[in-house]
């Protein structure tokens, strides 16, 4: 027991140096008390989250069917529940029944956490998205002072688990998928960075909240929109959807990184490809539209208004353009966007320094 509240208290003194609070009250009583509050507050939040995010990525699924099967002529999912709502439910099931195949040469332990490092940053960034503001308490789970830059972090590790499984599959296809991931990851996350940099230039703030209240007059997308361009497409590039999806490139590497993928494997890097779609949609909307800030109605609901509408525009990206080639992908990113987003940081820090006070 002594030792248990020797690590708990060098957990405290860490996350009170990063000074994150995990829950928005505080609990009278004994420190054993203190310290089952806030793991049971802990746990709610998560499991509330984790539930939140699946239910995120089935509707972004179901519509997503939907709407490509209306652009296409098609009916699209219309059998399993009214209007073909639960035919991912059908889906899932169907994923968990397949028998789950590994290649004899492949690398058995990283091929089976690969999928999991796709899906679990998905997660973790939710916990970090400001949803809202009711009276004095923020509805995010995590709060701290660094918020916007961990999110980042959390977004930059899925695309690890695509070059792992890929590497790990011991399949030249998913090998050559799994370096397209590498190189196309290092050709965005630069501009993406340096465009966020901006951002924080202009609010003053590593806080997510605090960039958001810095948005309550005009929102950065007016003084920021080239950077906004930058960070738009790279958020579009980073998340390996067509146009951009090199990495799994069906017409030319079969499925790429996820080539010797089978059953609910599989199916966990399909739903972490529409998780970090949501997710991105939301980090596009709070860094630049000004996250949960609006007029009338609730916060909340102003935060998942503007995240849908980027989630459409990156759903009619994927059905109306075709697939760009790799040499061209890695130029816009080395050529176009690196040298736009430093342009657009010289522009952000003018502005932070001639009319800092209007943020």
């Amino acid at each position: 027991m002594n030792l248990f509240f020797f690590l708990m208290s060098i957990l405290y003194g860490i996350v009170k140096f990063l000074h994150i609070n995990f829950i928005p009250f505080k609990i009278a009583g004994s420190p054993v008390g203190l310290w089952i509050a806030y793991f049971i507050v802990a746990v709610v939040e998560v499991v509330l989250v984790f539930v939140l995010s699946l239910v995120a990525v089935i509707v972004i699924i179901y519509v997503f069917r939907k709407y490509m099967a209306d652009a296409q002529n098609r009916i699209g999912p219309n059998r399993v529940g009214p209007w073909g709502t639960l035919q991912l439910i059908a889906d899932v099931f169907k994923l968990l029944q397949k028998q789950d195949i590994i290649p004899t040469a492949a690398d058995r332990t990283a091929y089976k956490v690969a999928p999991y490092l796709v899906f679990t940053p998905v997660i973790l960034g939710f916990i970090l998205i400001p949803f809202g503001s009711v009276s004095i308490l923020n509805l995010m789970v995590v709060n701290f002072n660094y918020t916007i830059l961990f999110l980042i972090a959390f977004m930059t590790i899925a695309p690890v688990g695509e070059i792992i499984g890929g590497l790990a599959s011991h399949n030249k296809f998913s090998l050559f998928g799994a370096l397209r991931s590498a190189a196309q990851d290092m050709g965005f996350e630069v501009p993406m960075l340096i465009s966020l940099i901006s951002v924080i230039i202009l609010a003053g703030s590593y806080n997510a909240n605090d960039i958001v209240t810095a948005q309550r007059f005009i929102p950065f997308i007016v003084p920021e929109i080239l950077g906004f361009i930058v960070f738009f497409l790279a958020m579009i590039g980073r998340q390996s959807i067509p146009p951009f999806d090199l990495p799994e490139s069906g017409s030319e590497l079969v499925s790429g990184f996820s080539t010797e993928y089978s059953g609910m494997r599989y199916g966990i890097f399909y739903m972490g490809n529409f998780g970090f779609m949501a997710l991105s949609a939301f980090v596009v909307s709070v860094v630049y539209l000004g996250g949960w800030e609006g007029p009338i109605f609730p916060g909340t609901i102003w935060l998942v208004v503007k995240g849908a509408v980027f989630i459409f525009i990156f759903l009619l990206t994927w059905i109306s353009l075709g697939r760009v080639r790799i040499d061209h992908l890695l130029l816009m990113g080395w050529k176009y966007l690196l040298p736009l987003s430093v342009i657009n940081l010289l522009i952000s820090a003018g502005i932070a320094l001639f009319f800092g006070g209007l943020f």
